[in-house]
């Protein structure tokens, strides 16, 4: 998720506005102009990368972050060093008096920025200690962010193909379940795209929450999920997709645009792994499973209707 600097953190923003315009007023006002000769363009070009690196850093944060304490600690310790780097970047045009309340304008904020930014990444390792508790289901030990879908936080399919891969290497049985939101293409149309990404992460949360640890939960494709379900005999795994099943299918999910509750039907689908299989023929015969499935639901949908 993004954040907007001028909106989700305006006074922040506004502050680091204000270092920046401040460090520029009081050199040009207090200055003189060095000539051409006196100018020392490699230390320009070093004390210059540093307040641009700076500038880079803050907006970082205040577009990656929301608003928070660690998150102010962070930006203003950040933007106090960032003003003392400017001060110096200045100097190399300018010559000014030798004020020792000048010099300490210059040099105090940098420290007091370091140390207000050790404090922020304090306070951030202790969020990201109760953040990764709370994603140890959802992450495991994976922090590459490619792999990991963006609307939902499960894997991708590219991810749980290589733990399919391991697991056909290994003897130990397992299973390979397929979760499918049948009409999912017309919650879009109707609601709209926004509505269908909130329904898919609640999906995801509730898929999360019925399966174990040790399994693996991933975003196949658009509305299908797959779940690998390692050291697993095949009546667990049946128990498993059907308390799934079950309990997606009484999720009353509150669209925004109308008062009731939209319930979902899903179809599932299960096969065993074998150390004989593929990756590639193991997904396409339970996809092919999954759509004979859907193809009869249709059908028998028809002839009750009819």
């Amino acid at each position: 998720m993004r954040f907007n600097p001028f909106t989700s953190h305006r006074l922040l923003t506004n502050a680091i506005i204000s270092l920046f315009l401040s460090a520029v007023f009081l050199s040009a006002y207090l200055g003189e102009l060095k000539t051409y000769a006196d100018i020392q363009w490699l230390d320009i070009m070093g004390e210059g990368g540093i307040v641009l690196m700076t500038l880079v850093w803050i907006s970082v944060l205040l577009i990656s972050r929301p608003p928070s304490k660690v998150t102010t600690y962070l930006v203003i310790g950040v933007g106090l060093f960032m003003f003392s780097a400017t001060l110096d970047l200045l100097d190399e045009w300018l010559m000014h008096p030798a004020h020792q309340w000048l010099s300490w304008i210059e040099s105090l904020p940098a420290p007091l920025g370091m140390l207000l930014t050790s404090v922020g990444l304090y306070y951030w390792h202790q969020e990201q200690y109760v953040l990764n508790s709370q994603l140890r289901r959802r992450e495991v030990h994976l922090r590459e962010h490619d792999k990991v879908c963006s609307v939902t936080g499960l894997y991708k399919a590219q991810y749980l193909d290589s733990v399919i891969n391991e697991q056909l290497i290994s003897t130990q049985p397992f299973w390979l379940g397929a979760i499918d939101i049948r009409d999912f293409s017309h919650f879009n149309n109707e609601f709209g795209f926004s509505e269908g990404d909130r329904l898919l992460r609640e999906i995801s949360e509730l898929l999360l929450m019925n399966c174990r640890l040790s399994d693996v939960v991933c975003r196949y494709a658009g509305d299908c999920f797959m779940v690998l379900m390692p050291a697993t005999t095949e009546q667990q795994a049946k128990e498993l997709m059907a308390q799934i099943k079950g309990a997606l299918r009484y999720c009353a999910f509150k669209v925004e645009a109308s008062k009731k509750a939209r319930f979902q039907h899903v179809t599932t689908a299960l096969i065993q792994g074998n150390v004989g299989n593929n990756t590639r023929t193991l997904t396409s015969q339970l996809h092919s499973q999954l759509q004979q499935k859907k193809h009869q639901q249709k059908v028998a949908q028809r002839a009750h209707l009819c």
